[in-house]
C-alpha cells in the first residue's frame, strides 16, 4: 500500500466531530457547578437542521430498554462489608466525557462512591498509534485502582484498521478479529484487578449515513458484551422521540421539553449525557452491598414496626 493510499485509508472522518473540546469544558463545569445550561451558548437553543423546533413534541423513551444487569464481585463484596468508598472509573473518548460528567453528577451525592474521569477525546481501538488504550487503561488503574470500570469507545472507530503492513475495512472479519481483540484484553485486565465492567453504548445519530454506522457498532458490541458477560447499556431508547427518530429535543419526566443534543447532531447536552445514564447510576448504587451496621439498623426499625 502506498503512502498517500495509506494515509488515506486511515484518515478518521470522525475523530474532529468527537474531540469537542469546548463543549466537553461546558459540560464537566454544568456539573460540577450544578447548573442547568442545557445548550452550550447558555441562551435559547436555535433549531437543529433536519429537526423542528416547533410542531410535535417528542415523548419520553418510547419503548423498554432492555434491563441492564447488576455485576457483583469479591471487591465490591468487600468495599459494602468494609463501608469503604466506591472508586468508579469512567473510560472513552469525548462521549465518555459526557458520561463522566454525568455519572459524578448522579453519584456525588453518596459519600461512598467516587468517579475518576479516565476518558481521552479522540481515542478509539482503530487509533492504537495515537493511543494504546491497553497501555493507557493499565497506567490508570496502576495510579488509581476501581471498583467499577464504566467504558464508552467506538465514536472514533468508523474507519479502517491498519496492522501489521496491512489494511482492514470498517467492520469486515479481520477488523472485528483486531478490535475484539483489543477489547477483550482492556476487560481481561480490568476484571483481573477485581472490577466490574459496563459497556455504555452510542445514542441514535442526525446525519443518516453515520447513524447507519453507529448502529452497526453498537450491534457489534452487543454481541461482543454478549460474549464476554459485561453488560451493555442500550442508550438510543433514552436519545430518541416517540416514533423511535432523532430529536434534539425530548420530554423529561416532568414533562418539561429541553434541549438533550449538541448543534453538531451527534454529542448530548449535559441533560441528554444525564437521561443516557440514568439507569445506569442506579443499578451501579444497586450493586453496592450496604454497610453491616446499615443492614442491621434496617433489621432493627424492621422489628421495631412490629
Amino acid at each position: 500500500m502506498s503512502f498517500g493510499r495509506k494515509a488515506a485509508f486511515l484518515l478518521d472522518r470522525t475523530a474532529v466531530l468527537f474531540i469537542g473540546l469546548a463543549f466537553g469544558a461546558i459540560i464537566t463545569w454544568a456539573f460540577v457547578a450544578g447548573s442547568d445550561a442545557s445548550t452550550p451558548e447558555g441562551s435559547a437553543p436555535a433549531a437543529v437542521a433536519g429537526t423542528p423546533a416547533a410542531g410535535p413534541e417528542a415523548a419520553a423513551t418510547p419503548a423498554a430498554p432492555a434491563e441492564i444487569a447488576t455485576v457483583s464481585t469479591p471487591r465490591l463484596a468487600a468495599a459494602g462489608a468494609e463501608g469503604r468508598k466506591i472508586h468508579v472509573g469512567v473510560f472513552g473518548d469525548s462521549f465518555g466525557d459526557g458520561i463522566y460528567s454525568a455519572l459524578y453528577q448522579q453519584l456525588r451525592g453518596r459519600e461512598n462512591f467516587e468517579v475518576h474521569k479516565f476518558s481521552h477525546q479522540a481515542t478509539g481501538f482503530t487509533r492504537y498509534r495515537t493511543t494504546n488504550l491497553l497501555d493507557d487503561t493499565r497506567r490508570r488503574i496502576d495510579a488509581q485502582p476501581v471498583d467499577i470500570a464504566v467504558m464508552s469507545f467506538g465514536a472514533n472507530d468508523m474507519q479502517g484498521v491498519y496492522v501489521d503492513g496491512r489494511g482492514s475495512e470498517f467492520m469486515s472479519d479481520r477488523w472485528k478479529e483486531i478490535v475484539s481483540g483489543r477489547v477483550r484484553e482492556i476487560v481481561d485486565l480490568l476484571r483481573a484487578r477485581g472490577a466490574a465492567v459496563y459497556w455504555v453504548g452510542l445514542p441514535k445519530m442526525r446525519e443518516a449515513e453515520y447513524d447507519g454506522n453507529v448502529r452497526q457498532m453498537n450491534a457489534f458490541y452487543t454481541q461482543l458484551m454478549g460474549q464476554l458477560g459485561v453488560p451493555f447499556v442500550d442508550t438510543v431508547p433514552a436519545s430518541v422521540d416517540s416514533n423511535g427518530a432523532y430529536s434534539a429535543y425530548l420530554i423529561d419526566d416532568d414533562g418539561e421539553r429541553f434541549n438533550a443534543r449538541a448543534h453538531d447532531g451527534i454529542h448530548m447536552t449535559f441533560r441528554g449525557y444525564s437521561r443516557l445514564t440514568r439507569r445506569l447510576a442506579d443499578r451501579i448504587i444497586a450493586s453496592v452491598p450496604a454497610p453491616p451496621e446499615s443492614q442491621q439498623a434496617a433489621g432493627n426499625n424492621s422489628g421495631s414496626r412490629g
